[in-house]
């Protein structure tokens, strides 16, 4: 027994004629016999009674009915709704992303998918690169760009681009008239750095001390607008990640690169390798991969 035979039993049950119910379900009336006997065997029960002017439904014909009207009825609502999945009418997508990402590229991205694909619900997780994982791995989070860190043994990291580590003066700073700058020049400066909890603080730390490099971290904010801004005051020098340059006022500043060592931050696509990406997270995860490598570009 399966949805055709329910189907059948149900046209019949309405039209109480088995011509009309076989032109309703476009099959002969040969076929939609065989269709009511097969159910009939398979229930063990006479569910219609056929004479030459009526059909009528036999008593165990009518308990069935509602019942099969009923899985009749949601078997095809899931298929619709299904169907709606697959050609994005409906369906839901979340991103976690870190801030650099969340401020700068993404908005674009998501504005234009919602265009796209109005009634497709997307949401975004924006926090430190801690959060972003752990909304991957709880299957909260469709994937995230973020950075590739040791502890992401179990996801997979696809990389999109390399964010650069650059230096920030303001315009009237000694330093803004230099093309480019050695972390060993700016030794004895007084240096604007993210503060010590950011993940790019940790790769700059990391780095520069595998080349035995110290420098003279003055202030320590966590946002890098912030940091921009305190070096658009004169509190000196910054460091500063190569995607937020065009999301700060540089009007009092001037971008460097900060080379020996030239520090680099892997952005890229990380997700579950055991979770397949419904309809809706596939086309966002296509956009946000072209669009990143157009940033990139």
């Amino acid at each position: 027994m399966d949805l055709k035979h329910l189907k059948a039993f149900d046209a019949v049950a309405r039209h109480l004629h088995f011509t009309k119910a076989a032109r309703e379900q476009r099959i002969t009336q040969p076929t939609l016999s065989l269709l009511i006997q097969q159910l009939e065997d398979s229930v063990g029960a006479k569910l219609l009674v056929r004479s030459t002017r009526e059909v009528e439904l036999t008593e165990m014909g009518a308990e069935f009915l509602p019942r099969a009207r009923k899985i009749v009825v949601d078997l095809e609502r899931a298929l619709a709704h299904m169907r709606d999945l697959a050609s994005l009418k409906k369906g839901k997508v979340t991103v976690a992303a870190f801030p650099s990402v969340a401020t700068n590229q993404l908005p674009r991205i998501i504005v234009e998918y919602r265009r796209d694909f109005p009634d497709i619900q997307v949401q975004i997780h924006d926090g430190i690169f801690e959060s972003v994982i752990d909304k991957v791995r709880e299957g909260t989070a469709d994937f995230a760009i973020a950075s590739s860190q040791d502890e992401m043994h179990d996801l997979k990291f696809d990389q999109l681009y390399d964010d650069e580590i650059m230096l920030i003066a303001a315009k009237d700073h000694r330093f803004a008239r230099y093309e480019v700058v050695r972390w060993l020049d700016i030794g004895d400066e007084e240096i604007v750095m993210l503060s010590g909890d950011t993940g790019t603080r940790q790769r700059i730390d990391r780095d520069l001390a595998d080349h035995g490099i110290t420098v003279n971290a003055i202030l320590e904010p966590a946002l890098v607008p912030t940091a921009a801004a305190l070096v658009a005051a004169g509190a000196g020098l910054g460091v500063i990640l190569s995607s937020y340059l065009p999301i700060i006022d540089t009007s009092n500043i001037v971008t460097l690169p900060l080379i020996e060592p030239n520090i680099r931050r892997p952005v890229g696509l990380i997700t579950r390798p055991d979770k397949v990406l419904s309809p809706a997270a596939e086309e966002m995860r296509i956009r946000v991969v072209t669009a990143l490598a157009e940033f990139t570009d």
